[in-house]
């Protein structure tokens, strides 16, 4: 019988969890020291396995409080959780605004953002990205003209469907977003922001995201391709400001 996995939502809690006690200096062993509780309970709770109730929760968060600032603490785990959900994600649907959704990022351009490009494998996956992502220097032109090849060989895949939203779509309603499906779960929303993240489990939040009106505007993904072929073309193929 296969071991059972945590919910995105246990996963998130317990993740939150381990970095209040590590932001605090804690060790897993102290923890357990202090609170009476086995090592193998705080293993389980901070790996989402065992569900913690709120009594457990707050005797957590207060041994964290009361060992240090925990509420300084790095918001990366964040990122850390987005890269296990999209490890465990069937499909996910991602929408760039201002830069190109991470997944299809090569590492220059991720390096210069701070980002990182997960592996696809054999995952659907769909990107909407906004013609201002395509014109937006990041990384000087050769980084640029890389990515945007990249992304064009990307979109040869069976399984990645790219879709550009064209200026001459106007106005519309999208903001950057990850949305995260599962098999054997219910869909997850990610939103970023410049200093933290924002998970969205509840299905009242996720709905507007499943019905997103930004695949309206969009073009298909054979225009896309020749669009950004067309962006490749026009952009100068020389000169790069992180020397790549």
């Amino acid at each position: 019988m296969p071991k059972p996995r945590p919910t995105p939502q246990a996963r998130a809690l317990a993740d939150g969890l381990r970095v209040a006690r590590k932001a605090a200096r804690l060790a897993a062993t102290e923890v357990a020291d202090k609170l009476a509780w086995s090592q193998s309970t705080i293993s389980r709770i901070e790996t989402g396995l065992r569900a913690a109730s709120a009594e457990e929760v707050s005797a957590l968060l207060s041994l964290a409080r009361d060992s240090g600032p925990w509420w300084f603490a790095d918001v990366s785990f964040q990122r850390e959780t987005l890269a296990q959900y999209e490890k465990e994600a069937t499909k996910i649907v991602a929408f760039g605004a201002t830069l190109l959704p991470d997944l299809l990022r090569t590492p220059a351009y991720a390096r210069a953002t701070n980002s990182s490009a997960a592996v696809l494998g054999q995952k659907r996956f769909v990107a909407y990205i906004d013609e201002a992502a395509l014109h937006r220097q990041v990384g000087g032109p050769l980084v640029m003209a890389n990515q945007l090849r990249h992304r064009v060989s990307m979109a040869e895949r069976p399984t990645v469907e790219l879709r550009v939203i064209p200026f001459a779509a106007g106005a519309h309603a999208g903001e950057a977003y990850v949305l995260l499906e599962f098999g054997d779960a219910s869909p997850v929303v990610y939103l970023e922001h410049r200093r933290c993240g924002l998970f969205l489990y509840r299905p009242c939040d996720v709905a507007p995201y499943l019905r997103s009106t930004v695949d309206a505007v969009a073009l298909d993904p054979a225009r896309s391709v020749r669009l950004i072929e067309s962006v490749i073309e026009a952009r100068p193929q020389r000169g790069d400001f992180l020397g790549q």
